[in-house]
C-alpha cells in the first residue's frame, strides 16, 4: 500500500514539474512576443530612439537588452552649437524576464503571472561615480514589470530617497524619493498612471534655496475609436519655494496648484478641457491668488487630430533643420490640418481669474467658426462673416499703471538716467496717464473708477468695441448722396 502511495506521489511530483516546466516554456515563449509588442510600441514614440537589441530566451528565464536614446530632434533646437556636436544622451538597459506560471513563488507570492520583468540599467563611468555620491549603495532606480496571462501590465517604478551634501560649496541636497505605478493592457489602449514625489529641497549658501513638496502626476486614459488617447490628466504641487539672495533678492512661495485636463469623444468629433488652479502664490511678501483658469475645446475633429499626431511624431524622428521643420509644419497645417476649421470648431477661455492685491483681473471668452470652406481663406471678408466671437475683460486700474510705469522707466532711462527719482516719477506719472486717457479717448478701454475694462465681439461681420461698432477695412464706404439741383424759379 505505502509502495503504491509513493508510486502516485512520484507520478505527481513528475506531472506537475512536467507541466510547470512546459507552462514555463510556453510563457517564455508568448512574454518574449509580448515584450517585442512593447519594444514596437516604444520605439514608435516620437521621444526616444532604440538601438542594439537583442533577446535571449531560455526554459525558466530570458534577458533582452537594449540602447535607449532620447531623441536628438526634441532638444536640437535648444542645444545645437555650430560646429559642436550635438549631446546624446542614451542610457543601455538590460532586462531580466521570469517566466511564469509562478514567478515569483520563491519570493513567498504564489501570484500566477506570464513573467516579472526587472529591468538594470548601465550608466556610463563618470555617472556611476556621480549616482553614487548621491544614493551609495542604493540601485538609481528600480522598474519590476508584472505581465498577466491577458498581458496586461503592472509596472512600478521607484527612485530612492537620498541626502546630499558638499560642505565647502555650501550645497545640501534632501530627495525624498519618486514612486509610480504604471498600468497598461496587451495593445496600449488603456493607460493608468499614478507617480508622486514627496519632496525635494536644496540650499547653496549665500545663494539661495528652493523647494518642493507634494509634487503628482495621474493619467487615466482609454484609446477612442479615432486612436486618440481619451480620459483624464491631472497634476498638482503642494507647496514650492524659491529664494534667491543676489543680485535682486527674490523670495517667492507658491501654494496648491494644480492642473487637470480632459479629454472625451462623441462620433467623430472630441471636446476637451483644462483647468488649472493655484491656491496662493506670495512674492516678496506681496500676496497674489487665489487665481483659476477654465478653458475649453469643443467639436475637434477627431480623425484629423488623430493624423495630424501621427504626422507629428513621424516628422519628430526625422533630421530635419529649423528650417526644414517649420516648412514641414507649416505644410502640415496647410493640407491636412483645414478639417479642423470646416466642422464648426468652438475654443474658449470660460474664465480666467486672478486675485492681486489691488483687486480682481477676469477675463472670459470665445470664438467659434460655423459653416467653413477652404475657398472661404481666399475672401477673408467671408471669413470673417462665419466667425462669432467676444472677449470681456476687467482688471484694476494699480495693475496696468504699474506695467506701464515700468517700461516708461525702461523708455526714460531707469535708474542710470539723470534725470532725479522725484522728476523721474512725475514724467512716469505723466506718461502713464497720457496713455490711458489716450486709448480711453479711442474707446479702446473704459475707465470706471480705480477699474478699466474692455468688451469685445464679432458677429456676422460686425465687429463691436465697448458698445461702438468698429468698421473693418474691407468695408467699402458709401459715397454721399449728391444733393438735387436747385431749381431755377424763372
Amino acid at each position: 500500500m505505502k509502495r503504491k502511495v509513493l508510486i502516485v506521489a512520484a507520478a505527481a511530483a513528475v506531472g506537475l514539474s512536467a507541466a510547470y516546466m512546459g507552462g514555463a516554456w510556453w510563457s517564455g515563449r508568448a512574454v518574449e512576443q509580448t515584450l517585442a509588442k512593447q519594444h514596437q510600441w516604444l520605439a514608435s514614440l516620437p521621444y526616444f530612439v532604440i538601438s542594439d537589441r537583442s533577446y535571449r530566451r531560455g526554459w525558466f528565464s530570458s534577458t533582452e537588452t537594449a540602447t535607449l536614446k532620447l531623441n536628438p530632434q526634441l532638444y536640437r533646437f535648444v542645444l545645437e552649437r555650430e560646429g559642436e556636436p550635438l549631446p546624446q544622451f542614451e542610457v543601455r538597459y538590460t532586462q531580466h524576464v521570469r517566466h511564469g506560471p509562478l514567478p515569483l513563488l520563491l519570493s513567498g507570492n504564489p501570484m500566477p503571472y506570464k513573467a516579472v520583468v526587472t529591468t538594470d540599467f548601465a550608466f556610463s563611468p563618470e555617472t556611476r561615480k556621480f549616482l553614487a555620491k548621491l544614493f551609495g549603495e542604493q540601485k538609481p532606480i528600480s522598474v519590476e514589470n508584472r505581465i498577466s496571462f491577458g498581458d496586461d501590465s503592472k509596472m512600478s517604478v521607484n527612485i530612492p530617497a537620498f541626502e546630499y551634501e558638499e560642505t565647502l560649496a555650501g550645497v545640501k541636497v534632501k530627495w525624498q524619493g519618486l514612486a509610480a505605478r504604471i498600468d497598461y493592457d496587451g495593445n496600449f489602449d488603456k493607460v493608468k498612471l499614478d507617480a508622486s514625489v514627496p519632496g525635494l529641497t536644496g540650499t547653496v549658501r549665500d545663494k539661495g534655496s528652493f523647494a518642493l513638496e507634494g509634487l503628482s502626476l495621474k493619467l487615466d486614459q482609454v484609446r477612442g475609436k479615432s486612436t486618440l488617447m481619451l480620459g483624464t490628466t491631472s497634476a498638482s504641487v503642494r507647496a514650492l519655494a524659491l529664494e534667491l539672495l543676489e543680485g535682486h533678492p527674490l523670495k517667492l512661495r507658491m501654494e496648491n496648484l494644480g492642473y487637470t485636463s480632459r479629454l472625451n469623444e462623441t462620433g467623430d468629433f472630441v471636446d476637451g478641457s483644462a483647468d488649472m488652479q493655484l491656491a496662493k502664490l506670495t512674492i516678496n511678501g506681496q500676496q497674489y491668488g487665489p487665481a483659476t483658469l477654465q478653458t475649453e475645446a469643443k467639436h475637434l475633429h477627431a480623425p484629423t487630430l488623430a493624423k495630424l499626431g501621427r504626422e507629428l511624431t513621424r516628422l519628430q524622428q526625422q533630421s530635419t533643420d529649423r528650417e526644414q521643420l517649420t516648412e514641414a509644419l507649416l505644410k502640415l497645417a496647410r493640407e491636412e490640418g483645414l478639417p479642423l476649421l470646416e466642422h464648426d470648431p468652438t475654443l474658449a477661455v470660460k474664465s480666467l481669474h486672478v486675485r492681486v492685491p489691488d483687486g480682481d483681473i477676469r477675463f472670459a471668452g470665445h470664438v467659434n467658426l460655423k459653416g467653413f470652406k477652404r475657398s472661404d481663406l481666399e475672401q477673408p471678408a467671408l471669413f470673417v462673416k462665419k466667425l462669432n466671437a467676444d472677449a470681456d475683460f476687467s482688471m484694476p486700474r494699480k495693475v496696468v499703471e504699474t506695467v506701464a510705469s515700468w517700461q516708461a522707466r525702461v523708455m526714460f532711462g531707469g535708474a542710470d538716467s539723470q534725470i532725479a527719482e522725484a522728476d523721474l516719477d512725475f514724467l512716469v506719472n505723466q506718461f502713464v496717464e497720457g496713455q490711458l486717457q489716450r486709448m480711453a479717448s479711442q474707446n479702446l478701454i473704459r475707465i470706471d473708477g480705480e477699474t478699466l475694462s474692455a468688451r469685445a465681439s464679432l458677429a456676422a461681420g460686425r465687429f463691436v468695441l465697448n458698445g461702438r461698432e468698429v468698421p473693418m477695412p474691407w468695408d467699402a464706404s458709401q459715397p454721399e448722396a449728391e444733393a438735387p439741383p436747385e431749381l431755377d424759379d424763372n
